[in-house]
């Protein structure tokens, strides 16, 4: 049951970890034996978080260079693990290796912000990304409403989260007088 800690509500997912949760393996079109590939997601520990943060470096360094900027925190170690600590960080694993992470946070008891979300680029194109969204909402059985938000150039972000059945319901500018945008996207299951 979700416990208000400092105001904020804080939920534990319906299975706890170490255990993971994983969708029954998949062909993955683009594997050229075309052999069964598992896509996996695992609440992150501090061990996990200087891979998370290489990835995460790595995965946006496309933003940082397009933006002037990486997102908030992603180049800390310190914050890596300071989120591991907060139990909304997720490793993805694509067939027990690393792949990339997810930063979820709860807004209200029905309602979950997808804050973070970073696949490694050697591991693009192989529907990680889908599994992994899949996978999160399984996690929360109880979030009926979510939120996520992705910069205004990121056309590919932009059609993957439209696919999944997200809408654009608004914009903001995170720094008044700079032309930095993000659109914001809600899911309703």
């Amino acid at each position: 049951m979700p416990a208000s800690i400092a105001g904020f509500v804080h939920f534990k997912p319906a299975i706890s970890s170490p255990t993971a949760f994983t969708l029954k393996p998949y062909l993955t079109p683009s594997h050229p034996n075309k052999s069964f590939m598992t896509t996996q997601l695992k609440q992150a520990n501090a061990s996990d978080a200087e891979q998370l943060q290489t990835i995460a470096i790595q995965a946006f360094s496309e933003d940082a260079e397009q933006y002037g900027a990486y997102p908030l925190g992603i180049e800390s170690l310190p914050w890596h693990l300071e989120q591991v600590a907060k139990g909304h960080y997720y490793t993805i694993e694509y067939n027990g290796k690393l792949a990339g992470g997810m930063l979820t946070v709860p807004l209200s008891y029905s309602e979950m912000e997808i804050n973070y979300f970073f696949i490694s680029d050697s591991f693009q194109n192989k529907q990680i990304g889908s599994a992994a969204m899949a996978l999160i909402e399984q996690c929360y059985p109880t979030i009926s409403v979510w939120h996520l938000v992705t910069p205004y150039k990121a056309f590919r972000n932009q059609h993957f989260y439209q696919k999944l059945g997200y809408k654009k319901v608004g914009e903001m500018q995170p720094r008044p007088n700079d032309p930095f945008t993000l659109f914001e996207y809600k899911k309703v299951l």
